[in-house]
């Protein structure tokens, strides 16, 4: 809008210091449809607009200088998001139950999620979700245990979050309690050595529940999955193709028309059962 305005009073300028300069060289006699008292008033015109016309240049570099001030911000906080989720990985990448290392993770991420909110800028704010999904799943994968089949993943047990050593192997959860939970430490005090502190081993449950927080996908989460509604007419094509994806298509015609509920083949055509094993 401010463009198409600039034109215009552009054009008016022209057409105002135009017909000016033909009245100063006495060609006025060639403009009789516009009176020799209002040409008197054209270059007030003239003057005013190009005012106006500074007025929306300024305005307009303004907006352009705060909309690069905004990108560099955001930009800076995409770099600082992406850093600060490696952090949060590297903590706890080792699959460890260090309370220490829980609490430092669980902080610096509630921190860095708070970046979500500040970045205005459209692309950088997708750039920054893919970032965010990322670090999800490189948390899930840190956060369970690879069965020895390899067809699943499970969930870490109720032991590993009492942070003792033998969480693979200690079945009991009682127990689990007792060797994670604090000591008394009884000693005297010394200039010549430090005074032992009580301890906890056992992880704080902010901390836990702030990362499998994290690990939810948003109630708004928009799956990009859901966009993908070719099913029927993808796994109709299998006996035609022969390159990568022929494998993969017959498993779409097959899955699409056959539902196994435990250990028995049920013969189906309704989509919405087997989208439910998706």
């Amino acid at each position: 809008m401010s463009s198409f305005l600039t034109i215009l009073l552009a054009i008016v300028i022209a057409a105002s210091l135009g017909i000016s300069l033909a009245s100063v060289v006495g060609l006025n006699c060639y403009l009789p449809f516009i009176d020799s008292e209002y040409i008197n008033l054209l270059p007030g015109i003239s003057i005013a607009s190009g005012a106006l016309i500074a007025v929306l240049a300024f305005n307009r570099d303004k907006k352009y200088q705060s909309s690069e001030s905004i990108r560099k911000t955001d930009e800076t906080y995409l770099a600082l998001a992406r850093e600060s989720f490696q952090e949060v990985v590297n903590l706890l990448k080792d699959q460890n139950n260090d309370r220490v290392s829980w609490i430092r993770a669980a902080r610096m991420l509630l921190q860095t999620l708070e970046f979500r909110d500040k970045i205005q800028t459209i692309d950088i704010k997708n750039a920054y979700e893919l970032v965010e999904e990322s670090t999800r799943n490189e948390l899930y994968t840190i956060l369970t245990i690879q069965q020895e089949d390899g067809a699943r993943r499970e969930a870490l047990p109720p032991q590993f979050f009492y942070g003792i050593d033998d969480w693979e192997t200690e079945e009991s959860l009682d127990e689990a309690a007792k060797k994670g939970g604090s000591n008394i430490v009884v000693s005297s005090v010394s200039i010549d050595k430090n005074t032992k502190e009580p301890s906890s081993r056992l992880l704080s449950k902010h901390s836990v529940i702030a990362i499998y927080n994290f690990l939810e996908y948003p109630k708004n989460y928009d799956d990009p999955l859901d966009k993908v509604d070719q099913i029927e007419s993808w796994g109709e094509s299998w006996s035609t193709t022969h390159g990568i994806d022929q494998g993969a298509r017959r498993y779409v015609s097959h899955a699409s028309k056959n539902l196994a509920i435990d250990g028995n083949l049920v013969k189906t055509d309704n989509n919405q059962i087997n989208e439910g094993q998706d």
